[in-house]
């Protein structure tokens, strides 16, 4: 019996252990991520202010940023991008939306969305963004490496979000224009009186003969943007004006 009571007290006092451990960990973990994200939040201010000193404080030895589908160190070409904005009198401002963080032992992985406002108070930087003002939403992985001295960014990735017109579109035709298999309900399409099956044929004054036309498009504008859009519904060509949404 008293083996049995022994044997029911040492499992109880190693539950507790296990439960005080786990919970100590937990937040410890909480912090790891808040932190992490603290360091991505801080790169990204410091290369809106244009400080790229403190950028590379922030990275380590051996960073890569992914650009083009292939990986290369920050510098030289991230400096030498930053400087010629700068020099072309463009000011960015940065919103940041939301961040998520994963910490597994050393390493985190940070994405932060953010909304961004270009504007150029010169010639030269009106010609660069295409007129006085650019917007654009993005999103951006990071891969960190814990070291002596704290997070540090092993590895950057940039992902600008296109706008969403609120349309899947019919994979199947690939010329005369995009058709529409599916209008999402509530969507900028959906709300200007698009619906499924109207094939898109103009947009923004712009012919449109296939997906890859309309694609590329949708980087030139910016949310709240208005777009004048004529699709051909049977044999009824209609004009709508559609006013662009952010991807959600």
């Amino acid at each position: 019996m008293r083996r049995r009571v022994g044997m029911i007290f040492a499992v109880t006092v190693l539950l507790l252990f296990v439960l005080a451990a786990w919970k100590t960990r937990a937040p410890a973990q909480e912090d790891d991520k808040q932190t992490a994200i603290n360091v991505v939040l801080a790169h990204e201010h410091a290369v809106e202010m244009y400080d790229l000193d403190k950028a590379d404080s922030l990275h380590t030895p051996d960073a890569r940023v992914i650009e083009e589908s292939y990986p290369h160190p920050f510098e030289p070409a991230e400096r030498r991008d930053w400087q010629i904005y700068k020099e072309a009198g463009i000011h960015v401002v940065y919103h940041p939306q939301d961040a998520v963080a994963d910490v597994r032992g050393n390493v985190a992985w940070v994405t932060l969305t953010f909304r961004s406002v270009w504007t150029a108070d010169a010639p030269q930087g009106r010609t660069i963004l295409g007129g006085n003002t650019w917007r654009g939403t993005f999103v951006e992985s990071f891969i960190l490496a814990k070291t002596p001295a704290g997070w540090k960014i092993a590895l950057g990735h940039t992902h600008l979000l296109p706008l969403s017109f609120g349309v899947e579109p019919d994979f199947q035709q690939d010329h005369g224009g995009m058709k529409f298999a599916e209008v999402a309900d509530s969507g900028p399409a959906s709300k200007a009186g698009l619906k499924s099956g109207d094939v898109l044929v103009e947009y923004g004054g712009r012919k449109i003969d296939n997906l890859v036309d309309n694609q590329r498009l949708h980087y030139s504008d910016y949310e709240g943007e208005k777009v004048m859009v004529t699709v051909m519904r049977g044999h009824e060509k209609i004009t709508k004006e559609v006013t662009l949404e952010q991807m959600r």
